[in-house]
């Protein structure tokens, strides 16, 4: 599975990153990374749609970070907050 960012579009705050919840956050799109964040912070469920890259009716940017090979990673921890 990947491993999903989530930033807030309009603050640039990290919402959260996928890895954090272990096995649990293994989910496989972006808004199932949304609503994984949601459920966990006690919000209310909500629908989503998706956008263009440059549209500006985007809450949230979601990036994907697929998981490396055990044997070969492809950046470190500390690459991947710089």
């Amino acid at each position: 599975m990947a491993r999903f960012i989530v930033i807030e579009r309009g603050t640039g705050r990290v919402y959260g990153d996928t890895a954090r919840f272990g096995p649990a956050g293994d989910v496989v799109s972006p808004a199932d990374a949304v609503c994984l964040f949601d459920r966990h912070l006690g919000r209310a469920a909500r629908g989503f749609g998706y956008v263009k890259p440059d549209s500006d009716a985007a809450s949230y940017d979601v990036y994907e970070i697929p998981r490396s090979r055990p044997d070969s990673p492809t950046a470190s921890d500390l690459a991947l907050q710089l």
